[in-house]
Formats: C-alpha cells, structure tokens, sequence
C-alpha cells in the first residue's frame, strides 16, 4: 500500500524530493525540445504519479493512472481530480466537469509514454530533452523512481538525454526585467496568456515549452517578428544554444537521488527525538523538519549524538552541534541543544509541541460570537422600528390623547348630562 502524505508519515520533506543542484549541462549538438509535466499524489519519492503529459507543436501526449492511495486534499483540490471508490471499481472524477477520466496503470501509461518519445525524437535528432517548470524540483526523480520500478530506466535513457528546468532558465535570462519568475507571471508577460491557471500537468508541459521557445528567440540578434517564435518545432539549433547549458543529465539526476536517499536515512535516524514533534501542528512540524535536515545534511545521525551526550553530557552535544553544523542560525542550534539534552537527560522531560486548542473552546467562541451578533441585531431592529416615522407617532399620540379625554368627559360625567337635560 503506498503511503500517503501525513503529518505523522514526516519521512521525507514535502517541500522538495531531491535538493535543487545546478545543472551540469549538455554538450550542444541535434536534440529536440519536449515540454513535459506531471500530476502527483504529493511530493515525496514514495507518491504516486496520476498524470502524464507532453506537448509538441505537432504532438501531445496525456495519459492518467489510476493510484492505489486515495489523493492527498491539497493536491486533489489543486489538479481537479479526486478518486471515486465504490464496491466494484476505482475511478478519477474531474470535479470541474464532473466526468470520469480514462485511466490506466502505472505501467502501461509509461510504456505509451516512451513509445510516444521514440516516435517525438525519429532519426534525425541525437536525443530529447524534456523541459518542465518547477520552483522546487521534485518531477525528474519521481519520473525515474516510477521507471526504476518496471526496468524501464535504460530504455528511457536511450531517448532522453535530461531535463531542463525552465524556471532556471526564466530567472536567468528575465533577471533585469522582473522579480517573479513563477509559471504565471512569465506566461502572462513573455506569451500574454493571464486567465490560466495550469493546474493541469497538460497546460503546464505545453507553457513550459511555449516559454523556453520565446527566451530562446529572444537570444538572436535577427529576430522575424513574433510568428517566428509560434512556428518553432524544438530542433532549432539556437533553441538548444539557451537550453543544453541548464539541462541535468540522467545520470547526473540519478546520482542526485541516491545521495539524497542516503540523507533520508539518516534523517530518519531522528525519528525517536522529532517524533512528538513532527505530528503537531504544521508550523511545528515544518521547523522540526528543517532542524532534523540540518543535522542530517552535516552528516550528523542518532548514533553519533548518544555517544556525544554519554560521553560529555550536554557539554558533548554543544560540542558537536556548534562544531559541525555550520549552516544554521544561533538561535536554530540553541533550539537543537535544548531539544537533545532533554531528550537524552532522564531527569528532563522531553519537548512537547504546543497544545491545541480544545475544541469545546472553539465553539464557546462561536456561540459567543453568534450571541453578540444576535444582540446587535436585534438592537438594530428596534432602534429602526422606533426612527421608522417619529413625525406621525407624535401626531397620532396627541390626537389620541385629545380624543380620549373627549369621551371620558361624556361618559364619566353623568351629573352634568341630567343638568344640561333639564335646563
């Protein structure tokens, strides 16, 4: 069963798969440019993949997969797909149309997905590069990890040559002209399109594309105007003059997983100290992560704290923390020390995260809230009933009274009546 993104799974960093490494580049040469993105599950090596897609000018491709794991809220929400489970079947639903999506399984949309790159690149190209658009990389290892799993890696490698992060390639080149280079700020200013959203892997491989293609023509000293740029296939050679320079071979992206897994293991050495921490609330589970990374990423682990503190007690850890962890704020080490030495002191209790709120809180709030907003409206109604039209209230008021002291004098006074009756 594949493992959902949770607060408590806290395995790996769902802020990025792989650390963002410079790209090594490229030798140039015959390659053609394939806009390329995916849908996920999450962003961890262990999620699934439940969108392909890629686009040429004159090809596309988009498949979905049916995941074993249900879809994480936030990524449901932000790719309009959720998983439908009855007794029978599973199903995606676009919750925008409300139709259900053609899917298959995660090896069979690979294998069409590198049967379509095959018959993209043809004979005339020496590989393809595929270009997608990433704050924070996390597509390429996820796409190989999936390949990794079917034996398709070498097959996969003998089609592509690597991957271009187009993001790299906006701030490079629009460095002077803006400060955002996110996917719709770029698409808005280089390509004029404003009202996409890219929630879909299909839009974003066909900007991603789009964009590249644009900087590129940006490049020549003799531009043709701007039809020149929508005519572009992928295989111009000053296309790959901006590209090759910020493409990640596979390789070189393959070895950037296994370091990577390496410090998740190391990481995860941590568990026992971050545990409480890592399922509080998301503020605290995010800082107990960077803290853990940090001390993963100075080679540091489980084992060589213990010997530290057992052997110099709090001393021992200052020691290694303060001598080794290099990158890191003093108020972040400071944290780190404390957390440790009550960890490991028996005579300490360990850091707990903050307590939430009970919920009987919330909903004493809520009443209150609504009993005040009750009162005050109420107040307001009466307050309006009363300045409805003061002039005829007064008005009906006096002559009421008027009226009524004329028929107490014909009632009440009797005597008078047999007087005025016998004169």
């Amino acid at each position: 069963m594949v493992q959902k993104e949770s607060s408590n799974s806290g395995d790996e960093s769902s802020v990025s798969v792989v650390p963002e490494n410079p790209a090594k580049g490229i030798p140039f040469g015959k390659y053609r440019l394939v806009g390329w993105g995916i849908d996920t599950t999450g962003r961890r090596l262990i999620d699934e993949i439940i969108q392909i897609a890629a686009y040429t000018p004159d090809s596309k491709f988009s498949q979905y997969i049916m995941p074993f794991g249900d879809l994480n809220p936030i990524y449901s929400r932000r790719h309009g797909i959720r998983v439908v489970n009855t007794i029978r079947y599973r199903r995606l639903r676009d919750t925008n149309t409300q139709e259900f999506v053609k899917t298959k399984s995660e090896i069979s949309a690979l294998q069409d997905f590198l049967q379509w790159l095959e018959a993209a690149k043809g004979d005339d190209v020496d590989g393809i590069i595929l270009i997608y658009y990433e704050l924070r990389k996390a597509s390429p290892g996820m796409l190989l990890e999936s390949l990794r799993r079917y034996s398709l890696i070498e097959r996969f490698s003998k089609v592509v040559k690597g991957f271009a992060n187009g993001y790299n390639i906006a701030q490079a080149k629009c460095a002077n002209t803006t400060k955002s280079f996110n996917l719709h700020v770029m698409s808005k200013i280089l390509l004029n399109r404003g009202a996409e959203h890219f929630n879909s892997a299909v839009d974003r491989a066909r900007a991603s594309f789009d964009i590249a293609a644009h900087l590129a023509q940006g490049e020549r000293l003799e531009l043709e105007g701007e039809s020149s740029s929508k005519d572009c296939t992928g295989r111009e050679s000053h296309l790959m003059d901006v590209v090759c320079p910020y493409v990640n071979p596979i390789d070189a992206e393959e070895e950037e997983i296994a370091v990577f897994k390496v410090l998740l293991e190391r990481q995860n050495t941590f568990r026992p100290v971050f545990g409480a921490l890592l399922r509080a609330s998301r503020s605290e589970r995010q800082h107990a992560t960077y803290l853990r990374r940090l001390l993963a990423e100075n080679n540091i682990n489980y084992d060589k704290l213990k010997i530290a503190y057992e052997s110099g007690a709090k001393t021992g850890l200052e020691k290694v923390i303060k001598g080794e962890v290099a990158n890191a704020k003093d108020k972040d080490l400071e944290e780190l020390l404390e957390i440790l030495d009550c960890f490991f002191d028996p005579d300490k209790t360990a850091i707990q995260p903050k307590p939430k709120p009970s919920p009987q809180r919330f909903a004493y709030r809520r009443r209150t809230k609504f009993n005040r907003n009750k009162n005050s409206t109420s107040e307001n109604k009466n307050s309006n009933n009363k300045n409805d039209n003061p002039t005829v209230t007064s008005e009906n008021t006096s002559l009421g009274s008027e009226s009524g002291q004329d028929v107490k004098k014909e009632v009440i006074d009797p005597k008078e009546e047999k007087t005025v009756a016998a004169q």
